[in-house]
Order: structure tokens, then sequence, then C-alpha cells
């Protein structure tokens, strides 16, 4: 598939060296923007890139939320205590709980391998 698009000229100078690679820089591209919140897990990037990198048990027992995360998750629980959240704002919530499980089990994990070694 052939795609024309307009860019700014700093750009397209920064790309030339690199237009072999432009689909795999897209893919890059959406992939991190889907990650920023597109997809639904606004700012859990860091978190799940983490667990992804097979940490060390020491790692997963530090990991806390940043705090524009944790802004973010007091901003929400704030909200459904108001009165309710949007639908947005439920999925949102979902996620994070989804993801708070899962680093959930995985500092359990970390915990016993601390214990055992």
């Amino acid at each position: 598939m052939q795609f024309t698009l307009q860019i700014p000229d700093d750009l397209a100078a920064q790309l030339r060296p690199r237009r072999q690679r432009l689909p795999h820089i897209l893919s890059l591209g959406l992939r991190e923007l889907d990650a920023q919140g597109a997809a639904g897990f606004s700012g859990l990037a860091d978190v799940l890139e983490l667990l992804a990198s097979l940490p060390t048990p020491e790692q997963i027992m530090a990991l806390r939320p940043s705090q524009p995360l944790q802004t973010q998750i007091d901003h929400l629980l704030e909200r459904s205590r108001e009165g309710g959240l949007t639908d947005e704002e439920e999925q949102q919530w979902r996620n994070y709980q989804y993801i708070e499980h899962l680093v959930r089990k995985s500092k359990i994990r970390a915990a016993q391998q601390l214990r055992q070694a």
C-alpha cells in the first residue's frame, strides 16, 4: 500500500536517512501511542514494560505507581465517590484494577522467591 502525507521539513530531514525503516518506525510509534492511553491503559506503559522485562524479585517488590499515574487513580476514585464515572472512566478504572491484580500476583511470587533465597 502506498501512503502519502505532508510532514514538517525538520521531521522529513530526520526520516530521510531512515526511509527504509519507516514501516517499523510507524509501527513502534503506534504501539507507543496505544500504550499511552488510546488503548485504555493510560499511564500504565511503564508498569507493563517493567513486568515484560522479566524483572528481579527486588525490582518487583519496589514497583510503585508513578506520581502521574497515582494522581489519575486518585482522580478516578474521587469521581467515583462523588457520583459516578463516565463510560470511558469506568473502562479506565477496570484497566487499572486488572493491572493492579497482575502487580499483586507478581509481588506475591517475588516475595516467595526472596524467602526461598
